[in-house]
């Protein structure tokens, strides 16, 4: 089932300030940016727009999980982007020249704040503030894009894994540290720019060189320093 949304004003307010987008704007322009959205519940499985597709939006996760993918001809998937509560994504469509360059789709039953890409252009011509929180963003989304492009060009699948382990870790605990994850393994693979077998074949040798335990979605690390190590970390 998916979840009711209070549409008042009040309930967009308090899922745009929980956005990373615009958590540190103020009432007034969280108003104007409420002013140009709307929200959508989506089914789990729910395309939610397609490559290709005219850019007439973009979107912040108010509740649920959302990926953003890319699909081969062979009909190979990899994902760009996980977008999770207060994670927004398809801001690039904004000036991509009208379209969007990727899927997206419902991980879960979710609920999205859209945003009009039309009355979001004119809001930032005349806000400062909305302009510049839109372009660190989107330099994040760069710097990302490009650790991608540089990972799945340079690296084997378990020295990614080793590194998507080791992100996972908060710090830098003495002894081994447990995590939980969050991503179903077919989910995972094509975020890797893999399929599962292969990713399961790389768990198993993080495995036999001791550096991880398994017990079904729940991994214990067990020399964070050597995975780190693996992965590239400094």
């Amino acid at each position: 089932m998916i979840p009711r949304v209070n549409l008042l004003s009040s309930g967009m307010r308090q899922y745009l300030r929980q956005s990373q987008l615009f958590a540190q704007l103020d009432d007034r322009s969280l108003e104007e940016i409420g002013a140009a959205a709307s929200l959508k519940n989506s089914a789990k499985n729910e395309l939610i727009f397609y490559q290709g597709d005219v850019a007439y939006a973009f979107f912040i996760v108010a509740t649920g999980k959302v990926k953003v993918f890319k699909m081969s001809p062979e009909g190979k998937e990899q994902i760009l982007l996980i977008a999770n509560p207060g994670d927004s994504f398809a801001e690039a469509a904004l000036f991509s020249g009208g379209r969007f360059p990727a899927s997206a789709q419902a991980l879960e039953d979710s609920v999205l704040i859209v945003i009009s890409r039309e009355r979001f252009v004119a809001l930032i011509e005349h806000n400062p503030d909305i302009a510049v929180n839109l372009i660190a963003r989107l330099a994040g989304l760069l710097r990302k894009m490009t650790s991608l492009v540089e990972e799945l060009s340079l690296t084997d699948v378990t020295t990614r894994l080793a590194h998507y382990l080791a992100d996972q870790v908060d710090g830098s605990p003495n002894g081994p540290v447990t995590i939980q994850l969050e991503e179903k393994k077919g989910v995972l693979a094509a975020q890797l720019g893999t399929i599962p077998e292969t990713l399961s074949r790389s768990f198993a040798r993080l495995v036999r060189e001791k550096m991880i335990v398994m017990e079904g979605a729940e991994i214990r690390i067990l020399d964070l320093q050597r995975m780190r190590e693996l992965a590239g970390i400094d």
